[in-house]
């Protein structure tokens, strides 16, 4: 049975920062920024937690980023659950008020009830995160699309349609387009819209929805592709997500050949 513990490394263990990271390359490259920024009191070794037991690091953690940002451990997927728990308690801890945690898959075993175990508490539903590339194929375009900004969301009808799907508060930020698909009387009965992300060259789209009264009729499939088509002029990439039990968005996303990427599980 091992023993799990939590530190901060020292400048001669910062290598443990990057231990786990499966792109060695990258890992050495990473390393070499951060001694370097050490070095020049840019950045605070210990600003990093560190999870160790018997067989040496166990996971890694960065407090770096500002308490809106979540935290996203790196821990090895065979740790036993105690070893979640350790680390995820420290972050709670020395996190800051606000701070969130966030379990994926590619990072981290998605054990719920060790991280619930370390006191914090589930924020949001199990997320399914979809990225696409907006290269590898031409999506097409609804020719009766609705689009605009803010005067499109003060239009009646548009008005009308974000209250009934729950959006009564929505507004288009800057840089975001809203798109309106309107049924075979032209009455607006989907909702959406696009815009960028802070990824340089990703797009990010908002399925606001379709009306009840329209829906499996292949308004949503046909506004994700319409935005997806806009969205490549501008952008190469996409990333989005829904909640895992949401399969008709799911079932979107597949359709337009998105790729599903991680899980997610958010805590606060």
């Amino acid at each position: 049975m091992n023993t799990y513990s939590v530190h901060t490394p020292t400048l001669d263990t910062l290598t443990d920062i990057y231990v786990l990271d499966p792109d060695r390359e990258e890992a050495e490259r990473r390393l070499s920024a951060m001694q370097a920024q050490v070095a020049e009191g840019k950045e605070a070794h210990q600003q990093f937690l560190i999870l160790r037991s018997e067989r040496g690091v166990e996971g890694a953690a960065s407090l770096a980023a500002p308490p809106q940002v979540p935290v996203f451990p790196r821990i090895r997927q065979d740790v036993a659950p105690a070893g979640i728990t350790a680390l995820a308690r420290a972050i709670r801890e020395h996190g800051g008020e606000g701070r969130k945690l966030l379990l994926q898959d590619s990072l981290a075993p998605l054990d719920a009830e060790a991280v619930l175990a370390a006191g914090w508490v589930s924020d949001a539903p199990v997320h399914v995160m979809y990225e696409t590339d907006l290269r590898t194929r031409v999506y097409p375009l609804v020719p009766d699309a609705m689009e605009g900004g803010a005067h499109l969301v003060r239009q009646p009808e548009i008005t009308r349609l974000m209250d009934t799907l729950g959006h009564p508060d929505w507004s288009c930020k800057e840089g975001w387009t809203l798109v309106a698909l309107p049924d075979t009387d032209g009455h607006p009965v989907a909702l959406g819209a696009f815009g960028p992300s802070t990824r340089p060259g990703w797009a990010n789209l908002n399925m606001l929805g379709v009306h009840p009264d329209a829906r499996g009729q292949g308004y949503g499939t046909r506004l994700h592709a319409h935005m997806l088509a806009r969205a490549a002029e501008r952008f190469t990439m996409h990333g989005g997500g829904t909640e895992q039990g949401n399969d008709g968005m799911r079932r979107i996303y597949e359709k337009n050949g998105s790729r599903q990427d991680a899980v997610q599980m958010y805590f606060r």
